[in-house]
């Protein structure tokens, strides 16, 4: 192998362990993770939110709830929206490409060593629409 082929191996291997390095170092949003719905409020309309570190996630219906038993749960993708909430927006992939926005904002207590925050509002127009606790 020419010199110049192994200086190019070097340099590709170190660029990929530097963004490895850097990637290793940043942390999740609070808002990311596997959410439930409190079961101390009733009647929500979700049961479930799953935000995954990659910015997708999905959002179960209560299908408990009359009119919601065959309904299906919504895809997601999600970005920060500040240090506690996060923009999700939501759909079914059908024709009629239903596309929901909703805002995440996560509360509670920040935890040492633990999960930062413990609770979340899942917001639709400023209201909150699912009360969650973060699933451990």
């Amino acid at each position: 192998m020419s010199n110049q082929r192994i200086l190019k191996s070097v340099i590709l291997a170190s660029k990929t362990l530097l963004a490895a390095i850097l990637l290793q170092g940043c942390s999740g949003h609070p808002g990311a993770g596997h959410w439930e719905a409190s079961s101390e409020v009733p009647d929500l309309p979700y049961s479930a939110l799953e935000l995954e570190f990659d910015g997708k996630g999905t959002l179960h219906p209560n299908t408990a709830l009359a009119g919601q038993e065959d309904k299906p749960s919504l895809w997601c993708v999600w970005q920060a929206k500040s240090e506690i909430a996060l923009d999700v927006q939501c759909g079914d992939g059908s024709a009629e490409k239903t596309n929901i926005k909703f805002e995440l904002v996560v509360a509670g207590e920040k935890q040492e060593g633990a999960f930062p925050y413990t609770q979340a509002n899942l917001l639709k127009d400023g209201n909150v629409v699912t009360v969650f606790n973060r699933k451990l």
